[in-house]
């Protein structure tokens, strides 16, 4: 009988994992590069979506700055700021249908690349570095017209949990912080992917210690989850929630995986959820 794909690729990361010296951080920490972004089909229109480079600690990155009709100083909006997963680069179907619903929920987004991801320069070599390019990310969106801090969601997808916590604990002004998908640390990520039993500090030497940044997160947190993930458990994400202080939410999802979150909650309930914990209002 045919493997289900969900094992299959557990155990595909596994084996991938033991050929590269049994070091987890080699398949993590490297996306797929590419000479231009070829995007998946979109409804946004090309007026309202455009290319955009900005420097972390001297490389080069490359994102794309999503607007809203009429968006800017004299009519601000909510920005999120949406670090991916670990889907190869932002225009991966899974990566880019996430940017796109964030923008047909009725926020500005700024998606990006992590170094060494995309048209991105540089590599991304531990955890510092996706949090540094976090942190870039933000600086950019702060420069556009009718940004401020306190109109910023730090959103972060799977592996993009942990720069996404990291930016909003070093930066207490922002609105809201949403995890999607995450992980409590990188020893429990890194057991969830291997089903073969290899010593998860084998696997992966960054800490990744998710749980003890968000604790350090003053904004409000709205954790989602799909009940049905297997490459991260939804234990985790109760851990995160645990861990959170002060307001927050902890949405568990039946019958959604890793990636389906947003498509299993329904673009209508989803946006209604974001704009309200949010407190971004009506469209």
């Amino acid at each position: 009988m045919p493997r289900p794909r969900a094992a299959g690729s557990a155990l595909s990361l596994a084996v991938v994992t033991t050929l590269a010296g049994c070091k987890l951080d080699a398949v993590v920490f490297s996306g797929d590069a590419v000479d231009t972004y070829a995007l998946p089909s979109t409804v946004i229109p090309d007026s309202l979506r455009r290319e955009v480079t900005f420097t972390s600690t001297g490389q080069i990155l490359y994102g794309y700055w999503l607007r809203q009709p009429g968006s800017g100083a004299a009519s601000p909006r909510v920005t999120v700021i949406f670090s991916h997963g670990k889907g190869g680069n932002l225009a991966q179907d899974a990566e880019w249908e996430h940017a796109e619903v964030l923008w047909q929920s009725g926020f500005d987004v700024l998606t990006y690349d992590y170094r060494g991801f995309g048209r991105s320069g540089g590599t991304s070599d531990d955890e510092t570095t996706l949090a540094a390019d976090a942190q870039a990310a933000l600086a950019f969106a702060l420069t556009q017209p009718g940004v401020t801090i306190g109109r910023v969601v730090s959103y972060g997808h799977s592996l993009g949990s942990a720069p996404a916590i990291a930016l909003a604990a070093a930066n207490p002004g922002i609105r809201t912080l949403v995890i999607e998908s995450g992980f409590s640390n990188g020893k429990a990520m890194a057991e969830s992917a291997n089903p073969l039993g290899i010593p998860a500090t084998w696997l992966l030497r960054e800490p990744m210690a998710n749980t003890s940044r968000i604790a350090a997160v003053t904004a409000p947190v709205l954790i989602m989850h799909g009940a049905a993930d297997i490459q991260i458990p939804v234990a985790q994400a109760r851990e995160l929630f645990a861990a959170a202080s002060g307001t927050k939410e902890l949405r568990i999802e039946p019958g959604a995986g890793h990636e389906d979150v947003q498509k299993v909650i329904g673009l209508v309930a989803y946006r209604a959820q974001m704009r309200s914990f949010t407190n971004a209002g009506v469209p």
